[in-house]
């Protein structure tokens, strides 16, 4: 395909032509475009190589999608740095670019993606920090600046002006700016940077543990700023549109394609097809037809404007007559260059060999029903697709900003603020499209606002008119809006028409057939679809599909949408370098103590009335469900009460560790109770590995198991000392445990560091699945008969003559024994009875990268620190080692510490090198259990009926904990002697 480049009058390229390779071939460029902008010139759609493979096994491309780095689809591997966006990365020249991640092999490794630390993260400290620099962004700035704030502005764009205003970039030199919309976005930005305020481009915020520590990556390093007051203008991007083909190459937003086209002078392809909803995809396709490109046709969902709305194109007018005129001329040229405006019709598939090639679009009726008979074909070579914008809330999310449904399109969430742009967190605003998307003019008049509203909480004094008249202009916009919209109205949104071929969640490749098999079986809430499919666990982080999964949920449950439409807040807001957060922390022992907070979600569930059952077990997590699949399987009546989902919390949120041998903190000075009680469950390990893979087996499902050994690795003589003394008192408890050499390490792990000098080898050692396991178990439990109620909160526990009375919030249960499973919340439930039980909560972290290719095998260790690593089967390195979350009672969850992500990732990389080479995708805080390091198993005292079943190891021991309890209940005898595990030992003193 020859050059797609748009030669527009008065606009030039700037830079001199430089080139890079692409997969060996090498690609011409002008220095400072985007690496995507300059693979478009080229003609080039296909950018990255998706690690699933597609339907036929073979392997998938992936091109520009979002434009503006919010989708990930993009990314590509710099100079051996992977994870790198295409879109967002700029060409110098010379860059070897590829298509797929590096090897991670020593000719092909993974390179650091960023500067680690030398100590301390570095401070900025600020009246105003204002995040991005859009219309909203910039205006609240200059308000602020105005007042005498002193003001910094993160931006992660090169250039400040944002999704609207769009400079030439910096690969190009207008003469004078090609038309108002750019005139105006010169103008505020000059004026902004005139005023004084300091503008960061290019700054990646990561994150946000309170108002005042805000973290970014600004030139390659983490930094903290710490403001007195924080602006969130993050702006939108474009709602998804899912059709069979919709990751097709060629397939973009509008916004994508008109950042090509504006800022880079690049047109999407040769021949285009402009859909959606909205005067975006008018303007787009008049700049494309003015500029040479054949536009195929523009598609909008709106019914064509009748004689019925001459009144709103009246209002419209009388508001805001200069855009109107326009948008009149959008349609003028569109009509000169006899560009077809196809009303009431939307984008049915697309079709294409590694490249969009044609498109059907399909009538739709008033109730966005698709018209039978309706379907058109057309030629294409690049479709681009835009259905307006969601609110970018995930900063304000972090900080527990309380969120309102915006129910345009498929509906997402957007930020609740004051009149003057103040959360729901104090000291936090909101301001333009990352709080409520409404329009650029709307925007700029909110973050004046705003901005004059920070300052004069800091004590400033402020213009009173300026806010007034700003407040004007912003009714003013509203209005223009509201009109504008009531021309473009589109019919609502169906997903039940969706093919079950379609893909809902991009990045994990999870199609809607996948998803609505798993709401027919019983899936009720966003949390528990992330956690049995992956959905949103990708490097988009559930922009894109959990929108489209909430309304799917309502489609088919019935659920009111503003019951929950939203993941849980995750850390970081976007990908992060976990490199840059790798400082040294002081080690400690074992698990830091913390509260128990009620962390339930009741789903919408009917009362069950009176239930009698042999059995009641009280938790739905990992314990709870062995159980009732030991207790069904002997053929006991088994009911089982979980006060919300399933494996929503302390299972839900393992890590998926198979521990065999002692934790480094389970031995020694650090361990607790002087390290006997962990000894004494070391006989349970291997047992309880080989109970899950019989599980396994008899589920008939692949819980990703793999026996692949575990290594306790030592970089002194004294760690290596102290492994040889564990070892041994492991090997006296039958766990196969040996001491191995650095080049017996070397040879199993070749990708571990070379300052190891050796480690404990456990062969019986591994790593399962904990979205899998647990509820394939539970799902075979209620095969065999247990009844299993959610929602089902447990208020009190009685005895009734021989039985046992549970009163729950959906009904009463009547069981001749009580199992607590409760884990985490054990203490609570054995108080209910009478039972002190010495269960403390210590709620820890997680850490998980992007898929990276196989660096490590066995599951991971130190001698002498906190870590837990581990590769998953989807590619994945997940980091743990219980270090400590904390309880946010605003947003009643646990939460991620900055201090344990920074020590944490600074145990990883020093054990596995290439780790500074990949992408952060989530932090998330779950909740352990913390004893004594022996579990709590066996009828209570004082309390016949009720059994205690309840672990420190939850994930690896919750088949043998669960068959004990069992045994006891169904044989009266356990074949292991439970007397290290019987509540009587804290009675007694410690010889």
């Amino acid at each position: 395909m020859k050059t797609l480049r748009i030669v527009r009058p008065g606009v030039v390229p700037n830079g001199p032509r430089v080139s890079f390779t692409f997969d060996g071939a090498p690609i011409e460029a002008y220095a400072g475009e985007t690496i995507a902008s300059a693979l478009a010139a080229s003609g080039i759609a296909a950018i990255r190589t998706h690690e699933i493979a597609g339907p036929d096994g073979l392997p998938q491309s992936r091109g520009l999608y979002c434009g503006m780095g919010a989708c990930y689809d993009c990314v590509v591997t710099v100079d051996g740095r992977a994870g790198q966006r295409a879109c967002l990365t700029h060409v110098a020249g010379g860059e070897v670019v590829r298509s797929v991640p590096p090897a991670g092999t020593a000719d092909d490794p993974l390179q650091p993606l960023a500067v680690e630390p030398a100590g301390k993260l570095p401070e900025r400290k600020t009246d105003i920090l204002v995040i991005g620099a859009g219309p909203a962004g910039l205006a609240a700035a200059l308000a602020a600046r105005r007042a005498g704030a002193a003001v910094i502005v993160l931006d992660e764009r090169p250039q400040s002006g944002g999704q609207y205003y769009k400079p030439v970039a910096k690969s190009h030199t207008a003469a004078g700016p090609p038309d108002r919309q750019f005139a105006e976005g010169e103008v505020l930005v000059d004026a902004v940077r005139d005023a004084g305020v300091e503008i960061v481009q290019a700054a990646i915020v990561w994150g946000a543990f309170a108002s005042d520590e805000i973290i970014a990556l600004v030139d390659g390093r983490a930094v903290v700023f710490r403001p007195r007051r924080l602006v969130l203008a993050t702006g939108a991007y474009e709602r998804a549109a899912p059709f069979p083909g919709w990751t097709l190459p060629g397939v973009m937003t509008a916004g994508a394609a008109q950042t090509l086209a504006r800022a880079y002078q690049v047109a999407a392809g040769r021949r285009v097809l402009v859909a959606g909803n909205g005067p975006l995809n008018f303007q787009l396709a008049a700049d494309l037809a003015e500029n040479g490109i054949e536009v195929v046709a523009v598609v909008e969902s709106a019914p064509k404007p009748s004689i019925a709305a001459a009144r709103n194109i009246v209002r419209a007018v009388a508001t805001d007559p200069t855009k109107m005129r326009e948008g009149a001329g959008y349609l003028l040229r569109l009509r000169r260059h006899r560009v077809p405006i196809l009303w009431s019709q939307v984008v049915a598939r697309a079709r294409g060999d590694r490249r969009v090639s044609t498109v059907t679009t399909v009538g739709v009726a008033a109730d966005g029903r698709a018209l039978p008979g309706s379907e058109q074909d057309h030629a294409v070579d690049a479709l681009c697709v835009g259905y307006g914008f969601m609110s970018s809330i995930e900063i304000g999310n972090a900080l527990g900003c309380r969120t309102r449904l915006d129910r345009h399109g498929v509906g997402a969430l957007s930020l609740a603020v004051s009149d003057d742009g103040e959360t729901s967190v104090a000291g936090v605003f909101a301001v333009g499209d990352g709080a409520s998307v409404a329009g650029a003019d709307v925007a700029q008049a909110s973050g004046t606002i705003a901005g004059i509203a920070a300052t004069r909480q800091l004590g400033y004094e402020t213009d009173t008119r300026a806010a007034l008249a700003a407040r004007r202009r912003r009714d003013r916009a509203r209005r223009f809006q509201d009109a504008l919209w009531s021309l473009f109205q589109a019919p609502p949104v169906h997903l039940d028409t969706v093919p079950d071929e379609t893909v809902l969640c991009r990045c994990e490749d999870l199609s809607f057939g996948a998803v609505r098999r798993d709401i027919d079986a019983g899936s009720q809430s966003l949390a528990v679809l992330k956690r049995r499919t992956r959905l949103g666990m990708g490097r988009c982080q559930g922009r894109y599909c959990a929108p489209l999964a909430a309304k799917l949920l309502s489609e088919m449950t019935g659920r009111p949408r503003d019951v929950e439409d939203g993941f849980a807040p995750r850390l970081p807001a976007k990908p992060f370098p976990g490199a840059a957060l790798s400082v040294e922390k002081r080690e400690w022992g074992g698990h830091r103590r913390a509260g128990s907070p009620d962390l339930s979600r009741p789903l919408l569930a009917p009362p069950f009335g009176d239930v009698e059952t042999e059995v009641a077990v009280i938790g739905g997590g990992v314990v709870g469900a062995c159980v009732a699949f030991e207790l069904a399987r002997a053929g006991r009546d088994v009911v089982l009460l979980e006060r919300d989902d399933a494996n929503l919390q302390a299972s839900g949120a393992n890590a998926g560790s198979l521990h065999v041998q002692l934790l480094s903190f389970d031995f020694g000075d650090k361990a607790e109770a002087g390290g006997g009680p962990a000894a004494d469950t070391l006989a349970l390990g291997p047992w309880a590995v080989s109970l899950w893979q019989a599980l396994a087996e008899t589920c008939g499902h692949d819980f990703e198991i793999r026996v692949t050994g575990g290594l306790m690795v030592a970089e002194t003589d004294a760690g290596m000392a102290f492994l040889e003394a564990k070892a041994a008192l492991e090997r006296r408890h039958g766990v196969e445990a040996e001491i191995i050499g650095r080049n017996e390490l070397r040879s199993l792990a070749p990708a571990l560091s070379e300052r190891l000098i050796g480690a404990e080898y456990a062969p019986q050692e591994g790593k399962i699945n904990p979205l899998t396991a647990t509820y394939r178990v539970l799902e075979q439990a209620e095969r065999l008969g247990a009844r299993v109620f959610r929602s089902a909160d447990v208020k009190a526990l009685a005895r009734e003559r021989n039985a046992w009375r549970v009163e729950t919030g959906r009904g009463t249960v009547r069981a001749g024994r009580v199992v607590n499973a409760a884990g985490p919340w054990a203490h609570q439930v054995g108080a209910l009875v009478g039972l002190d039980l010495p269960v403390y909560s210590a709620p820890l972290q997680m850490i998980v990268t992007e898929r990276a290719p196989v660096l490590v095998e066995q599951l991971v260790g130190h001698a002498d620190r906190h870590l837990s690593l581990k590769q998953l089967a989807s590619g994945g390195i997940v980091i743990g080692g219980a270090w400590t979350a904390r309880y946010s009672e605003s947003q009643n969850m646990n939460v991620t510490v900055r201090d344990s992500i920074e020590g944490n990732l600074w145990v990883a990389n020093r054990v596995l090198p290439q780790l500074t080479g990949l992408h952060v995708l989530r932090t998330w805080a779950g909740m352990n259990v913390n004893i004594d390091g022996a579990p709590i198993v066996g009828e209570a005292p004082g309390a016949p009926g009720v059994f205690n079943a309840v672990t420190s190891n939850g994930y690896t021991l919750a088949p043998a904990v669960a068959r004990l309890t069992a045994d006891l209940i169904c044989r009266g005898r356990a074949d292991h002697d439970i007397r290290p595990y019987q509540l009587d030992r804290f009675d007694k003193v410690p010889s």
